[in-house]
C-alpha cells in the first residue's frame, strides 16, 4: 500500500472513530435525558392525581377523571391507577382505546419498600409510587407513551447518521487532499533522484528554506551524491592511472623484446635486454602487489584477521627493513616515555597491514628527505596512540595536500622520484580500516610531519 493510501486510510479511520464516539455519546445522553424528563413528568402526574384524590375534599372519581381527560395533551396514551394499602383499586383512568397498565402484588410490594419504582412494558413506561397520607398508604401506577420524546430522539438519530456518513465522506476526501500535499514533495524528490545517473552525478536535489524533515532528507541525498561523485571521480582517475602505469612496463617489455628478436644479438646485448626487461617486470610486479594491497585495504575490517599488536615492536622492525631497501635510508626512533600498563601499547588490528601502512609513510619520509632520514616518535594519550613520522624534506605545497592520499597522485616534488603514487593512498586506507586517522602538516620550520592516530585495543569496539 502506498504512503498516500495509508495516510488517507489512517486519517479517515481516526476522524471517523472520533465522529462515531461523539455521535454515539450525543445519542446515548440524549436518550438518558429524554427518559429522565419523561419519568419526572410521570412522577408529577402520579403525585398530582393521588394528591387531588386524597387531600382535596369534595373531589370524587368522576371529577378526577374529567381533570385527567383535560391533560391528554401533556402525556399521550396515559393510564393512572390508585391502590389502597390492601391493594384494592380506589381510582383508575385510561385514555380512550388504551389498556390499563396492570401490575402484580410483587411489584406493588417493591414500590412500597423502595418508595418509587420505574418499569416498562413494550413502548409504555410506568412509575409505581408509594404515597402515605392520613395514616394510610396509597400506591399509584401512572403509565404513558412518550411519543414526542421518542420522535425527537428518532429525528436526532437520523441527523446523527447523516452527519456521521457525510463527515466520513468529507474526511476521506480531505484525507486524499492532505495526503497528496504530504506525498507531493516526496514524489518530487523521487523524480529528481530518477534523473540522476552515474553519468550525471553533478545534479542535486533542490533544498528549500526553512528546512523540514523532507528537506533534511534531500540534503542527506545531496551529501551522498557528493560522496558518490567524488568516489566515481577517484575511481575513474584510478582506472586511468592504473591502466597507464600497467601499460607502460608492458609496452616497454613488448617493444624491447620485439626489437631484440628482429636481429641476432651477442650475449652482452641479450644480457642487457634481459636485465632491462627484468627491471620492468619487477616494477610491474611491485605495482600489481600495491594494487592488490589497496583492494584488500578497501571496505571494512570484517574480512581481515585482527589480533592484538604491540605498536612499539612493530615500529622497531622499520630501521632494519628500510636499510635493506636502501643503505642510505636512516630511521631514528624516539621513545621518550613508556606507559605503566602494557595495554596502552596494544592496538587491535592486522599486524601485516599496519606494518605496511607505517612502512610506506616512513619510506616516503626517507625517500624525499634531504638527508634520507625519518624520525619516528610514539606518544601515549588517554585512549589512543600517536605515531609521528617526520622528515626535513621539501615542503609539500598546499594544493598537493588535499590530493596526496589519492591513488597515483604525485606532487610537484616527487615527479623525479621513482614510485607509483600508491604508498600514501594504501597507508590512508589501512589506517581508516583500523578506525584511525592520519594527518599531514608541512612547513619550512618543522618539515613534513605525518601524525597517525590509532585507538588502543580496549577502545577499538567503542568507536
Amino acid at each position: 500500500m502506498k504512503i498516500r493510501s495509508r495516510i488517507t486510510l489512517l486519517f479517515t479511520v481516526v476522524v471517523t472513530s472520533i465522529l462515531l464516539i461523539v455521535c454515539s455519546s450525543i445519542y446515548y445522553f440524549s436518550g438518558l435525558n429524554r427518559q429522565k424528563d419523561f419519568r419526572k413528568r410521570l412522577h408529577n402526574r402520579a403525585l398530582t392525581t393521588v394528591g387531588l384524590l386524597v387531600k382535596v375534599e369534595g373531589i370524587d372519581s368522576n371529577m378526577l377523571r374529567r381533570i385527567d381527560e383535560t391533560s391528554v395533551i401533556t402525556i399521550k396514551n396515559k393510564s393512572v391507577v390508585v391502590y389502597n394499602d390492601r391493594e384494592q383499586e380506589v381510582y383508575s383512568y385510561e385514555d380512550t382505546g388504551i389498556t390499563p397498565f396492570t401490575v402484580n402484588s410483587s411489584v406493588l410490594d417493591k414500590a412500597r419498600r423502595a418508595g418509587e419504582l420505574y418499569i416498562k412494558d413494550n413502548e409504555r413506561e410506568a412509575v409505581v409510587l408509594d404515597y402515605p397520607a392520613k395514616q394510610k398508604h396509597y400506591t399509584v401506577v401512572a403509565a404513558a407513551y412518550d411519543k414526542d420524546g421518542l420522535e425527537k430522539l428518532s429525528q436526532l438519530l437520523s441527523i446523527l447518521l447523516i452527519s456521521f456518513f457525510s463527515g466520513t465522506l468529507i474526511t476521506f476526501i480531505t484525507g486524499l487532499i492532505f495526503s497528496s500535499g504530504v506525498v507531493s514533495p516526496i514524489k518530487k524528490v523521487s523524480s529528481e533522484v530518477k534523473e540522476i545517473s552515474s553519468q550525471n552525478l553533478s545534479r542535486r536535489i533542490q533544498v528549500n528554506e526553512p528546512k523540514d524533515e523532507l528537506d533534511e532528507l534531500s540534503a542527506t541525498f545531496n551529501d551522498l551524491l557528493t560522496r558518490l561523485q567524488e568516489s566515481f571521480e577517484i575511481q575513474r582517475r584510478f582506472i586511468a592511472n592504473a591502466s597507464h602505469e600497467l601499460s607502460t612496463p608492458l609496452t616497454s617489455i613488448s617493444s624491447q623484446l620485439e626489437i631484440t628478436l628482429q636481429n641476432e644479438r651477442n650475449a652482452d646485448e641479450y644480457r642487457s635486454v634481459i636485465s632491462s626487461v627484468y627491471e620492468d617486470v619487477r616494477n610491474l610486479n611491485q605495482l600489481t602487489r600495491s594494487l592488490l594491497e589497496i583492494a584488500k585495504a578497501s571496505g571494512t575490517s570484517d574480512g581481515v584477521e585482527l589480533t592484538l599488536v604491540r605498536i612499539d615492536e612493530l615500529l622497531m622492525r622499520l630501521p632494519a627493513e628500510l636499510r635493506k631497501i636502501d643503505m642510505a635510508y636512516t630511521v631514528n626512533m624516539h621513545f621518550e616515555t613508556f606507559p605503566d600498563s602494557e595495554d596502552k601499547l596494544l592496538v587491535f588490528g592486522n599486524a601485516d597491514l599496519l606494518y605496511s601502512a607505517i612502512k610506506n609513510i616512513v619510506l616516503n619520509a626517507c625517500k624525499f628527505a634531504d638527508d634520507h632520514t625519518a624520525n619516528i616518535s610514539l606518544n601515549f594519550l588517554a585512549d589512543h596512540l600517536l605515531v609521528i613520522v617526520k622528515n626535513t624534506g621539501p615542503v609539500i605545497a598546499e594544493e598537493d595536500r588535499q590530493f596526496i592520499f589519492q591513488p597515483f597522485y604525485r606532487g610537484a616534488t616527487s615527479v623525479d622520484t621513482n614510485g607509483f603514487g600508491l604508498g600514501l593512498s594504501l597507508a590512508s586506507r589501512i589506517i581508516k580500516l583500523h578506525k584511525g586517522k592520519i594527518e599531514l602538516s608541512s612547513t619550512d620550520t618543522e618539515g613534513t610531519v605525518f601524525s597517525i592516530h590509532l585507538s588502543v585495543a580496549r577502545m577499538f569496539h567503542n568507536i
